[in-house]
């Protein structure tokens, strides 16, 4: 037989299902958590169907097979509350004349600690010292004392939660270690916590001893290629940079984590601070210009490349890269403004030929002849620098902006006859007669002096361009 379900009852029995679900998922829901306030700490753990409930406070020493509690200070708690399907037990430990108090519960009913309650508190004591930092510096020490600062890390990689770890690891570098197990601690306990904020917790904890060393600082930076979170790996290299300079080694490191950064402003953040750096050399800096190509945001990438650029000394190979770099900037604003920051440098004739290529680039008529202005202005540029300035300037759409610019150019003293005859032909780029005319006029007060016929006729026929009769007759009285 078929059952027919109206709608209404069908919407009634989905809701129900829904709420049901829900119901039964928060009870079997897992968290911990752990707190502290006036001077007690508290930990909480639950999979739904088991559930732990410790408070102490004080310093606890458990005996060395973690079994019991062998000590505690003279202001020492300890309750222990573990639910299991709804059956409760609980030990409360606290310090008594020379000796310790210890009382068990089942339920809310009073047992005799011995044996039942020995023999629970052996149960549940070496799971709490994986999950919680009961008992954790003496056990720090025990281990230190048993095996130095390697049995110390084993240990800690044996805990579950990244809390505890951080935690034990604090403590053993509060421990007379030797420099030299540096390298190996900032290897092992960053390898084996997962949360990049309590590494990184533990890592700035313990900065001005791990710059102490070598490969501790190497094993300091190279923690933080493994971190997903950029902020955390920008607090950890940023406050070692802070703290003191970087070795080529360091900084290569550092370059590989800062490649791995999603975030633009990070990588700047990273790369702001490396460059304040007093013992950068020019191998460093161009590294650090190079992995400007992996910054999208044209805001940030300029901001590096400005902050590079005003390091002095930079060679051929940096201004190189800083060309690549600013190539792939899309906004001619920025290019621009980094272009003439690069143009305060004196740069080599192969580097101006790739400069070209830059300038060639820039789309807005305003800003090309901006750079292009300062590059005439500043660089001692060869006949083959100056035509390829005029090729990358013959897309300028504006005759104002082109004026200016071969005015400009003309501006430079002991001018060759093979720049003066490429302004002329430059004019060919520019519609308006009068343009024209101011541009001629101005090669015809150079020219003066010069008797060579090939430039003269240059002139007669970048004249014959103008349609104007006034213009044309004010161009030929120049260069008579």
């Amino acid at each position: 037989m078929v059952v027919q379900i109206s709608i209404p009852m069908k919407a009634y029995l989905l809701s129900l299902a829904l709420v049901v679900s829900s119901t039964v998922w928060g009870q079997i829901g897992i968290y911990s958590s752990n707190s502290s306030f006036n001077g007690k700490t508290v930990y909480k753990h639950s999979t739904g169907l088991t559930s732990f409930n410790v408070e102490t406070r004080g310093k606890v020493e458990l005996t060395d097979n973690d079994l019991d509690v062998k000590s505690m200070s003279a202001d020492g708690y300890l309750e222990i509350t573990k639910t299991v399907f709804g059956n409760k037990r609980s030990i409360v430990i606290t310090p008594q004349g020379n000796g310790l108090k210890r009382e068990y519960y089942e339920g809310r009913t009073l047992v005799a600690f011995e044996p039942e309650g020995r023999k629970w508190l052996s149960e549940v004591l070496p799971e709490l010292v994986r999950t919680t930092t009961i008992g954790a510096e003496s056990r720090v020490n025990r281990f230190f004392r048993q095996g130095g600062a390697v049995a110390v890390v084993n240990e800690i990689k044996r805990l579950e939660s990244d809390h505890v770890k951080a935690h034990y690891a604090g403590l053993l570098m509060k421990l007379n270690i030797p420099v030299t197990d540096y390298g190996m601690i900032a290897s092992g306990i960053s390898s084996t916590i997962d949360s990049d904020h309590y590494l990184a917790e533990f890592l700035k904890g313990s900065m001005d001893k791990f710059l102490q060393n070598k490969m501790a600082t190497e094993a300091l930076f190279t923690a933080t290629q493994k971190m997903e979170s950029d902020h955390y790996k920008t607090e950890v290299i940023r406050e070692a940079l802070y703290s003191g300079p970087a070795t080529i080694e360091n900084v290569r490191i550092i370059m590989i984590a800062t490649g791995k950064m999603d975030s633009d402003h990070y990588k700047t953040e990273v790369l702001k601070v490396l460059l304040k750096q007093n013992n950068l050399t020019d191998g460093m800096i161009t590294e650090m210009i190079n992995t400007t190509q992996t910054i999208e945001s044209d805001h940030y990438r300029s901001v590096v490349l400005n902050k590079a650029l005003s390091k002095p000394g930079l060679s051929a190979t940096a201004f190189q890269k800083v060309l690549e770099s600013v190539k792939n900037i899309d906004s001619d604003h920025y290019k621009s403004e980094v272009m003439g920051n690069l143009l305060q440098n004196n740069l080599t004739p192969e580097v101006l030929n790739s400069a070209m290529e830059v300038i060639g680039s820039i789309e807005s008529d305003h800003y090309i002849t901006q750079v292009a202005n300062q590059l005439v202005k500043r660089q001692n540029l060869t006949d083959e620098n100056f035509q390829k300035l005029i090729a990358a300037m013959s897309g300028n759409q504006s005759d104002h902006y082109m004026s200016v610019f071969l005015q400009t150019a003309l501006e430079r003293p002991n001018l060759s006859k093979e720049s003066l005859m490429s302004i002329l032909q430059a004019t060919s780029h520019i519609e308006s007669d009068h343009y024209i005319t101011e541009v001629l006029t101005d090669v015809a007060y150079k020219m003066k002096g010069i008797n060579d016929s090939s430039l003269k006729e240059a002139y007669r026929t970048a004249a014959k361009r103008i349609e104007s009769e006034t213009y044309y007759g004010r161009a030929m009285r120049a260069i008579d």
